[in-house]
């Protein structure tokens, strides 16, 4: 099964998400949170299922994306192209299964693909990352064995992980010779018991009647109890009676007394009420009579506080002078400051001007000096085409040099060639012998070719006379064909025949005669008529190579004189251009002069200087005008504060008084304000204070009038002339009321039965008479009471030794209940046991079966990744551990290899049980970052291993290790694309990149 196409809908940052095209060897890089671990979550959950909430697992659910799922093309040897898509659904999503003939199905199909292999064994044998083979480093001694011994069996430490928790469940429940374990606790209880059971079966005849005996004792204790206790209520009844005699007697006389005083007339609450009046009858004459005074002394303070008639006539002059103070202050202030600026300005503007050269007149037309933008920006033009021309004048300058220096050495080249020229003459008569020699020459190759004709003519010419055999057999065949049809009577075949034999029988005679020989015998004259001149060719003494190197030495002297010629005309150009240039300069340099003019520089500034002197001139320029703007405001805010002065002396004037202009003078003032504001602030509160009190005068007076008609009122209510009337029918009404409480309480204190049975004694002796006699009764009873009690204590102490443990029936009981749980606990320990039994039996037959094989395979894979240098793998006898052989035939326990070595050998064991599971499940290997602690020779080793499994089975390895891609030459690498917002979408996010 092979993974050909990702995408995905939505997963995790992963939004419309499309990889196609996935090689057996596939590496898919991408950088950080760049969505490797979410695309190997995604393989896992189309596979598999999406982890429901209540799993530890993460949903990688799309935060912004509605759409949860995608699918996946994979193609299988049996159903060829299969696509599965997963959505959200229910549960683990819900999944589609397409099949390349069209037929659908859903997680049963799905399974049937996978063939039976599930989430747990994908990811023990075909799915691993860096943070699984960082488990091995928090493994030591035993444990990194029986870990490399689960990933070369089944992938994963499960079976390995049940091993331990069976043992220690079993060592829970039964441990020879142990003490805390449940069996052990429980065996020696059954021993305990049974040995309590043959003591109890001695006393168990005796028990019965000391049973029955203590039953009727407790039956007639229980019979005198009951009547002890009625006598004991019967006496308490008649001493409650005896305790109420007293009450009882004084209820008596106090209703004597009630009926002696009779009914008083009296209002409720009298006595008080008419204190509380005339308690405020009294308050409201005393307050009256202080608020009366405090009045009048108020009347007195305010005719002595007057204010002054000054302030007040000139108060608003006042409030204004006072609230303009503040901005006086500030004037001053301002002063100050402005004056530091103008101090800071004069210094900057000279040394402006003492920078710029500039005298003190000159200063001062400054301002009037255009300094605008257009200035500055047409003494930029100029100065940049000032720079311009003085580039291209030095340029042309260095071409000139170059194009003399150039010439000259042509000029010497040419003097070196002319001294080997031969004369004109001379030269003139070799060119005549080469032309003869080149016609020679051309003769003789005309008499070769010639040659070569006239053999390919003869050789032509013999194979025409060759009789031409094919047309005879055919003319003879058509003419047998012909007589047959003659014979037999087919007359239409016969015509046939015999045009056919007559055409044959032509080609045939017409081959006889050659074409070709009157063309051989007209070349072969013409060839010895060449032949006689070649002959007759009479050749002189010439050296043709002196001739070749005269006419090169001629050439090359041409060649140098037209760049002599072309050398003359460029320099006469460049000097015309030269000469323009300087003309142009020099205009140039007028123009900027008479800028520097306008700006009253002097000529020692240069043209590249005037940018800056421009800059320093527009900074002096604004420096200039922010001093005029300061003195403007500095005349303004003497102003300002000289009429202030002058407001202030005439105010003095007017107040009488002699205070200075400054600001002890508006202290003064403010103090003379204050004062004259607390009068005018008391005087007010004093006129409101008189106000209230007359207020509360008529409030008093008003109170009192009230109280005095109550009082009467209440007299009146109790038929009373005067206070004294009044408190003698108070005295009398509290007496009866007093008198009726009492009876109230006694009638609450003795109860309606209570009170009947002491109406029917005469007497209290009557009473304490029958008390004695039920006294005498009850000591009788406890009497006997306490004999009985006293045998059954006997009796108890006899069955409590009986029965200290419990009796017989009950210690049976209790002993096979115990011996019930002892055989419970005994047969779970049994069934841990037997499941333990199986299971070692299970991991005992995949150490002598499949172990062996992955243990073979896998030290193939380590020879490959360590180059050699572990050459076998061993499991140890009976402690179980693996050994590493290395070349030195040294033997390492597990726990001894470095990190990098111990990761290979698992990836090693990982691999070969992948091959050796390839057959039932033909899963692909996903890999994410397994391999950051080789080094970079191992990981070469690493990526040739990569390769050769990708012979038998896919490999995905993702990676964010750029310089691991390079071991990847040959194998398209697909990139994740990076992601620097909320999500990464799309297929454009992956490319191709060729290490």
């Amino acid at each position: 099964m092979k993974i050909r196409e990702v995408h995905i809908y939505g997963f995790g940052r992963l939004v419309d998400f499309h990889m196609e095209n996935l090689s057996d060897l596939q590496v898919i890089y991408g950088e950080n949170e760049a969505g490797k671990s979410t695309f190997m979550a995604f393989i896992e959950a189309v596979l598999f299922g999406f982890p429901s909430r209540q799993q530890n697992g993460q949903r990688y659910e799309p935060k912004f994306s509605a759409v949860y799922g995608g699918r996946l093309v994979l193609e299988t040897e049996k159903d060829g192209n299969i696509t599965v898509e997963r959505i959200k659904g229910r549960a683990a999503g819900e999944v589609s299964v397409t099949f390349v003939n069209g037929r659908t199905g859903g997680e049963e199909a799905l399974a049937h693909v996978l063939n039976g292999l599930n989430r747990q064994m994908f990811q023990s044998i075909y799915s691993f990352n860096l943070q699984s083979l960082q488990e091995i480093r928090k493994l030591t001694g035993d444990d990194i064995s029986r870990y490399l011994f689960a990933a070369g069996t089944i992938g994963t430490d499960a079976l390995l992980s049940a091993e331990r928790e069976l043992e220690k469940e079993m060592e829970a429940r039964f441990k020879p010779n142990g003490r805390k374990p449940v069996l052990n606790v429980q065996l020696r209880k059954l021993q305990a018991m049974e040995k309590e059971l043959n003591r109890l079966k001695a006393e168990n005849g005796r028990y019965g009647e000391w049973k029955a005996r203590l039953a009727a004792l407790e039956a007639a204790q229980a019979e005198a109890e009951a009547e002890l206790e009625a006598l004991r209520g019967t006496v308490q009844q008649y001493e409650h009676l005896t305790s109420l005699w007293p009450l009882y007697a004084e209820r008596k006389h106090v209703k004597l007394q009630l009926s002696e005083i009779g009914p008083v007339r009296f209002p409720a609450d009298g006595i008080r009420r008419l204190d509380g009046l005339m308690s405020e009858w009294r308050a409201s004459s005393g307050r009256l009579s202080a608020v009366k005074k405090q009045k009048q002394v108020l009347v007195e303070k305010m005719e002595g506080e007057q204010p002054d008639p000054l302030f007040v006539r000139h108060e608003g002059e006042i409030k204004k002078l006072l609230d303009d103070w503040p901005q006086y202050r500030g004037w001053q202030a301002e002063t100050e400051r402005l004056q530091s600026e103008c101090e800071i300005l004069d210094s900057q503007i000279s040394e402006l001007a003492g920078m710029l050269h500039l005298t003190a007149s000159q200063v001062e037309k400054v301002p009037q000096l255009d300094l605008s933008i257009a200035a500055k920006e047409r003494l930029s033009t100029l100065v940049r085409a000032y720079d311009r021309h003085r580039t291209r004048s030095d340029a042309l300058q260095a071409q000139l040099e170059d194009l003399r220096a150039r010439m000259n050495a042509v000029e010497q080249e040419c003097a070196l060639l002319e001294k080997e020229l031969v004369s004109e003459e001379a030269f003139r008569d070799l060119s005549a012998k080469r032309q003869e020699k080149e016609k020679k020459s051309l003769l003789e190759a005309d008499i070769r070719r010639g040659k070569q004709q006239l053999s390919r003519l003869k050789k032509m010419a013999d194979e025409a006379r060759k009789p031409p055999f094919l047309f005879f057999g055919l003319a003879l065949l058509f003419l047998m064909a012909g007589v047959w049809s003659f014979l037999t009577g087919q007359y239409l075949f016969l015509g046939v025949f015999v045009l056919g034999a007559i055409v044959s029988g032509y080609h045939a005679f017409k081959g006889n005669r050659n074409p070709l020989e009157q063309e051989i015998r007209a070349l072969e004259q013409e060839l010895g008529e060449k032949e006689k001149e070649l002959r007759n060719w009479k050749e002189g003494d010439t050296d043709w190579h002196e001739y070749e190197r005269q006419k090169q030495l001629r050439e090359n002297w041409k060649q140098l004189i037209l760049k002599l010629e072309e050398g003359e005309q460029n320099g006469r150009q460049m000097q015309n251009r030269k000469q323009r240039l300087e003309a142009e300069e020099r205009q140039l340099l007028a123009e900027i002069s008479r800028f520097r003019q306008t700006l009253q520089l002097g000529d020692g500034f240069r043209p590249r200087q005037l940018p800056d002197a421009f800059q320093l001139l527009t900074e002096l320029s604004g420096k200039m005008r922010e001093r005029t703007r300061i003195e403007k405001k500095l005349a303004q805010l003497a102003a300002s504060q000289s009429a202030f002065a002058e407001r202030m002396e005439n105010l003095w004037s007017r107040l009488h008084v002699n205070w200075p202009l400054r600001q002890e003078g508006i202290l003064l003032l403010q103090q003379a304000c204050a004062e004259q504001q607390e009068r005018k602030i008391r005087r007010q509160e004093w006129e409101k204070k008189c106000a209230e009190l007359e207020e509360q005068v008529q409030l008093l007076e008003s109170e009192a009038e009230a109280t005095d008609n109550e009082i009467k009122k209440l007299f009146a209510l109790a038929g009373a002339v005067n206070e004294e009337d009044f408190r003698k029918a108070g005295s009398l009404f509290q007496q009866y009321e007093k008198l009726s409480g009492q009876l109230e309480i006694m009638d609450l204190r003795i109860s309606r039965e209570d009170l009947e049975r002491l109406e029917t004694v005469k007497d209290v002796s009557m009473l304490e008479q029958e008390k004695q006699k039920l006294e005498e009764k009850i000591a009788e009873k406890a009497n006997a009471l306490r004999s009985m009690r006293k045998e059954s204590t006997e009796i108890r102490f006899e069955l409590d030794r009986l029965e200290k443990g419990g009796t017989f029936t009950e210690k049976l009981h209790e002993y096979y209940s115990a011996l019930s749980e002892f055989r419970e606990e005994a047969f779970e320990w049994a069934r841990y046991a037997t499941a333990k039994r199986l299971l070692s039996g299970m991991m005992k037959r995949l150490r002598e079966t499949r172990f062996p094989q992955v243990l073979h395979k896998a030290e193939a894979y380590l020879q490959c990744l360590t180059n050699g240098s572990y050459v076998s793998l061993h499991m140890g006898g009976e402690d179980g551990r693996f050994y590493v052989k290395r070349r030195d035939d040294v033997l390492f326990a597990a726990n001894e290899l470095s990190q990098a070595t111990a990761e290979q050998l698992y990836i090693a064991l990982r691999f070969s049980l992948a091959e050796a599971l390839g057959g039932e499940f033909p899963s692909p290997v996903v890999i994410d970052d397994g391999f950051v602690n080789f080094d970079i020779y191992r990981t070469e080793k690493m990526a040739r291993l990569l390769d050769q499994v990708s012979e038998s089975r896919q490999v995905l390895l993702l990676t964010c290790q750029q310089p691991m891609l390079r071991f990847f030459k040959g194998h398209g690498v697909k990139t994740l694309g990076a992601v620097h917002d909320q999500g990464m979408a799309g297929s454009g996010n992956i490319s191709r990149i060729q290490p």
